[in-house]
């Protein structure tokens, strides 16, 4: 074999380097994402640098490249990616906790808490988000959340007005656990009852939760004799655009007999996550095994950082007494934080009942955080 032939042969038998593969970036994204899921961190922040060089306007890439560079610890690169997500979209959640925990993580609690104290509180899904945290009390600006609320009813039909007033109390035991203590005091039909309920919430994860609680009633009139509720909820989707799927039961005891209630449940984020839809589908199971089913929808908006708006609708089964009635009802309020720790509320609505007895109701009320 000739030198030129001998050459040529060593030459074909050197592995050559392999040809960079492109991706579309909605690819790119998606086996981004699964990367830094599965831990491969370095092929996760290659892909995704791929994505927001071709797309950078998009929030979600960049969002999902902080998350990839600050899990390697490459905290500079990853607050730029981050603080560019916000300025894409300024109401991402999910890029302001991110942020939070990067500035705690370098000792800068003063940062930490900023970002925090700048995300909303007044729905449970960001109180969640806000607890889920890494360790340090340094990182929960309240410790406490006191809840107080009334409500007055006028009904129909000459029937005598309903008076009910709430008082809860909860304390953040930790990042991720929140317990609760509740009690209601309630006047219908000329008889009164006192509940009292205690309740402990646990994220699982930064997308689950779930809750428990117990309560009861003494010489109970109206209300259950006692209570037990379990349910929680699992974020399918994240980023501005968030899904979830919830799911509450509760066994009580009336008077009258055992009551079951199961309500499958989802949230949907829209607009940036400045709004977001809800319904329910309520079930109730009865002693005698009836079941009876409706709904409710909600939508909630925060038409400013501190003013958030809801209204929706009912068209679902109601329990007092142990007895099931059907219910249409329409509600809306508005709740607005005065300060970072004091909140308050206003609600009314209106319930047509099967009984033929409507019901107009209007109630105020304080959340104070310390």
């Amino acid at each position: 074999m000739s030198y030129h032939a001998l050459v040529a042969t060593a030459l074909l038998a050197v592995p050559q380097p392999a040809v960079a593969q492109t991706l579309a970036p909605e690819q790119a994204y998606e086996e981004g994402v699964a990367a830094r899921t599965a831990g491969d961190i370095a092929r996760a922040v290659e892909l995704l640098s791929q994505v927001v060089e071709a797309q950078p306007a998009n929030a979600d890439a960049h969002l999902q490249l902080g998350l990839a560079l600050s899990a390697a610890h490459r905290d500079e690169e990853a607050k730029a990616a981050l603080s560019r997500t916000l300025e894409i979209a300024p109401d991402y959640v999910d890029a302001r906790i991110a942020l939070a925990r990067l500035a705690q993580r370098r000792g800068d609690l003063d940062e930490a808490r900023r970002q925090v104290g700048s995300i909303s509180s007044s729905n449970q899904e960001v109180r969640d988000l806000i607890s889920t945290l890494s360790a340090g009390e340094a990182a929960l600006p309240y410790r406490w959340q006191l809840d107080i609320d009334g409500s007055y009813s006028a009904l129909g039909s000459g029937r005598p007005d309903w008076k009910e007033a709430t008082v809860q109390l909860g304390y953040n035991a930790g990042p991720a656990t929140v317990i609760a203590g509740r009690l209601e005091g309630s006047r219908r039909f000329g008889f009164s009852d006192v509940y009292g309920e205690l309740r402990l919430d646990q994220r699982l994860s930064s997308d689950a939760a779930i809750y428990v609680s117990l309560g009861g009633t003494p010489d109970a009139d109206f209300r259950p004799e006692w209570q037990i509720g379990v349910g929680g909820s699992l974020r399918v989707r994240r980023g501005p655009a968030a899904t979830a799927v919830t799911l509450d039961a509760r066994q009580a005891r009336y008077a009258a007999g055992d009551i079951q209630t199961v309500s499958p449940g989802v949230e949907q984020y829209i607009f940036g996550g400045r709004a977001w839809i809800s319904g329910r589908w309520i079930n109730i199971f009865d002693e005698a095994g009836n079941h009876q089913w409706g709904w409710l929808g909600r939508a909630d908006v925060l038409a400013t950082e501190a003013i958030r708006l809801f209204a929706g609708a009912a068209d679902a089964p109601d329990v007092s007494e142990g007895v099931v009635t059907d219910t249409f009802s329409l509600f809306a309020g508005v709740s607005a934080a005065i300060s970072q720790r004091t909140t308050i509320r206003l609600s009314i609505a209106h319930e047509d009942r099967a009984t033929g007895t409507d019901r107009s109701q209007v109630g105020m009320g304080l959340g104070i955080r310390f």
